[in-house]
C-alpha cells in the first residue's frame, strides 16, 4: 500500500514531536523517582554504523545534564535538574545520479580504470541500472542498506526478465546480420510484435519499482529527493541560478509524481540541454567547428546528421525537433509554475494532467523518429570513423582483432556486474593475473555460512574464468604483434624509397589514431543498433539503448546530500 507523500512527510514530524516528548517525559519521571543525590555524567552509546559506507547510521546528539539536587521534585528552570539523555536521528539521504549517456561515437573510456587510490565511485552496484528511471532514487537506498527482502527480490527479478529479453534480441539481430537489408527488417518486425507487449509490460514494471523507492510503503521508507531541500524555484530570484533550476528538472526526471514514462525521458534530455556549457555566442560558428549534435531517438541519444541532405529530410528533422522542443517547454514551465505548490497533491495532478495532453503529441514524435530513420538509411553515418586504405586480407584481420577485444571487454564488465548483483554485501573487484586481467571475490566477515558457501562455489567457479580470460588476452597479444609488423610493411610500401623512419612512424602513428576510433567505434555497436536499425519497436531500441550505456562502462558520478 503506497501512502500518500503529504500524509507520509506529516506523520514522520508527528512522530518524530512525539517520540521527543515521550524522551522528555521520561528522563524527568527517571530523575524525580530514582536519581541519586549526585551523578557523573556517561557517554551515551556509540550508533550502529551502515557496514557499507562505516558512517554512523544516527548523527545529532542531546544532552541533558543530571540533577545534583536530592530533591525529587526540583524546578525545571534550573541546570542541576536534567539528566543525562541522548537521542539519534538520521542523517539526510545521499543520492547519486546517473553519468550523462555520451554522443554517438564520442571519447569514452575503452576500459574502466580502477584505481586503489582513487575509486570512481562510492557505488558500483549501481552500474547495471545507468538507464533506469530507478536510478537515482535506488542509489539513496543502497547508500544507506535499507532495501528489504521483498524489494531486492522484486529488483532482481525486473533484471532477470529485463537480461532474458535482451539475449533474445541480440540473438535476433546476430541471426539477422548477413540476411539482405529488407529481409532483416522483415523478420525483425515479426519478433517485434511479439517481444514488444512484454517489453511494454517490463517498463510498467520500472515504474512501479521506481514509484516505490520514492514513496515507499507504510512500512518502507521512502527517498525523495526533495525531501532534502528548504528551498523551491522562484522563492527570490535575486540567488536564484540556472543551477538550481537544473537540479530541480533533472531530479524531476526521477522523484516528481503525476509524469509519464515518456515525460522522464525527455526530462533526462532537457537536463543534460541544460548542463551543457555554454561557449562564447559565435564559437559554433567557427569554421573548423564539427557539426552540432542532434538528439534523437531513443531519448538522451545524440547523433550527427549526415552532410548534404535533402530538403525532404531536412524539413521531417526540423519538425521533429520543433515537436520536441515544445513538449519540453512545456514541461519545464510546468516544473518552474508548480515547484512552490504547498501541497504537493497540487503539483502531482498538474503534472498528471500535462501528461495526458502530451501523451499523443509524444506518441506522434516515435511516428516522425521512424520516418527519420527510413529516410537516413542510405547515407553513411557522420560519426562513424573512415577506415585507413589497407589490403582487404588486413583490415579483414584488424576487424577481427577488434571484435574479439571487444568481446573480452565485454565479458569481463557482464561478469563482474552479474557477481556485484548477486553478491552486493561481498567486495568485488578486477585483478590483474600477468598480463591478463581476472575477477576476484572478497568475502563480508558477517556472511552466514550459507552466503559464505556460495562465494566459495563462486570462486571455484572464477578459476576456470580467470583462466579462460588469461588465454584470450594471450592471443589476442600474439595477433596484435602479428598485425603491428603488417602495419609497419604497408607504412614502408606506401612511402618512396628515400622515406626516412620519422616517416614510417608517422603513417604508423595515423593508422594507429584511426584504428583506435575504429576500436571505439565498436563500443558503440549496440547504441548505433538501437539508434538507426529498421524494423525495432520503440521499447526494443530502449532495451538496447540501456544496455548500451551499461556496456560503454561509464565512470559513475559521486553522490550529494545537497539540493
Amino acid at each position: 500500500m503506497n501512502i500518500n507523500p503529504d500524509f507520509r512527510c506529516c506523520r514522520t514530524r508527528i512522530s518524530i514531536i512525539l517520540a521527543l516528548f515521550l524522551n522528555l517525559a521520561f528522563a524527568q519521571f527517571s530523575i524525580r523517582a530514582n536519581a541519586p543525590a549526585t551523578s557523573t555524567p556517561t557517554e551515551p552509546t556509540p550508533p550502529p554504523t551502515a557496514a557499507y559506507t562505516n558512517q554512523p547510521v544516527y548523527t545529532e546528539r542531546v544532552e541533558y545534564y543530571p540533577s545534583n539536587n536530592s530533591s525529587n521534585y526540583t524546578s525545571s528552570f534550573t541546570s542541576s535538574s536534567f539528566s543525562t539523555t541522548s537521542y539519534y536521528y538520521a542523517p539526510l539521504a545521499t543520492f547519486f545520479f546517473p553519468p550523462t549517456p555520451p554522443p554517438l561515437g564520442g571519447p569514452i573510456l575503452l576500459f574502466r580504470r580502477y584505481g586503489l587510490s582513487q575509486p570512481e565511485t562510492q557505488l558500483p552496484q549501481l552500474l547495471p541500472y545507468v538507464g533506469e528511471s530507478f536510478y537515482a532514487p535506488l542509489s539513496a537506498h543502497l547508500h544507506r542498506e535499507d532495501l528489504s527482502k521483498k524489494q531486492r527480490a522484486r529488483l532482481d527479478a525486473y533484471q532477470a526478465t529485463r537480461s532474458a529479453q535482451l539475449i533474445e534480441l541480440h540473438a535476433k539481430l546476430a541471426a539477422t546480420r548477413e540476411a539482405e537489408p529488407a529481409t532483416r527488417a522483415r523478420i525483425l518486425q515479426e519478433f517485434s510484435a511479439q517481444q514488444t507487449p512484454i517489453l511494454a509490460a517490463l517498463e510498467l514494471e520500472a515504474e512501479s519499482i521506481r514509484e516505490n523507492l520514492v514513496n515507499g510503503s507504510f512500512i518502507q521508507s521512502g527517498a525523495d529527493w526533495n525531501d532534502n531541500r528548504t528551498w523551491s524555484l522562484g522563492d527570490d530570484l535575486r540567488y536564484e541560478s540556472r543551477v538550481d533550476e537544473f537540479k530541480v528538472i533533472r531530479a524531476s526526471a526521477f522523484f516528481a509524481s503525476g509524469f509519464s514514462p515518456a515525460q522522464r525521458r525527455l526530462l533526462r534530455e532537457l537536463a543534460i540541454e541544460m548542463d551543457h556549457p555554454l561557449t562564447e555566442p559565435t564559437a559554433d560558428l567557427s569554421l573548423d567547428a564539427p557539426k552540432s549534435y542532434f538528439f534523437f531517438s531513443p531519448e538522451t541519444a545524440r547523433v550527427r546528421l549526415p552532410d548534404e541532405l535533402s530538403p525532404e529530410i531536412t524539413a521531417k528533422i526540423d519538425a521533429y525537433q520543433t515537436a520536441k522542443t515544445q513538449l519540453k517547454s512545456a514541461l519545464r514551465s510546468a516544473i518552474y509554475k508548480n515547484d512552490r505548490a504547498f501541497f504537493s497533491f497540487n503539483r502531482t495532478k498538474a503534472f498528471r494532467a500535462l501528461a495526458a495532453e502530451q501523451a499523443s503529441a509524444l506518441a506522434q514524435i516515435e511516428i516522425q523518429a521512424e520516418e527519420i530513420r527510413t529516410l537516413l538509411s542510405p547515407y553513411p553515418r557522420a560519426s562513424r570513423p573512415a577506415v585507413p586504405i589497407i589490403s582487404e586480407s588486413l583490415n579483414i584481420r584488424i576487424a577481427a582483432f577488434l571484435r574479439e577485444k571487444q568481446s573480452l571487454q565485454r565479458t569481463l564488465v557482464e561478469k563482474f556486474a552479474a557477481i556485484k548483483a548477486a553478491f552486493p554485501e561481498n567486495r568485488v573487484e578486477y585483478i590483474r593475473l600477468g598480463d591478463s586481467y581476472g575477477i576476484e571475490i572478497v568475502s563480508n566477515r558477517r556472511s552466514s555460512r550459507s552466503e559464505e558457501s556460495k562465494v566459495t562455489a563462486l570462486r571455484s567457479e572464477l578459476t576456470p574464468f580467470n583462466a579462460e580470460q588469461s588465454r584470450r588476452v594471450a592471443a589476442l597479444n600474439r595477433e596484435k604483434d602479428i598485425i603491428q609488423k603488417s602495419l609497419l610493411d604497408v607504412a614502408k610500401t606506401k612511402l618512396k624509397a628515400n622515406a626516412t623512419a620519422a616517416d614510417v612512424n608517422g603513417l604508423i602513428e595515423h593508422f594507429a589514431k584511426k584504428f583506435a576510433e575504429q576500436e571505439g567505434w565498436q563500443r558503440y555497436r549496440d547504441y548505433d543498433t538501437a539508434v538507426y536499425e529498421p524494423g525495432l519497436s520503440p521499447e526494443q531500441r530502449r532495451l538496447l539503448f540501456a544496455d548500451a550505456l551499461v556496456q560503454l562502462d561509464l565512470p559513475l558520478p559521486r553522490g550529494s546530500r545537497d539540493p
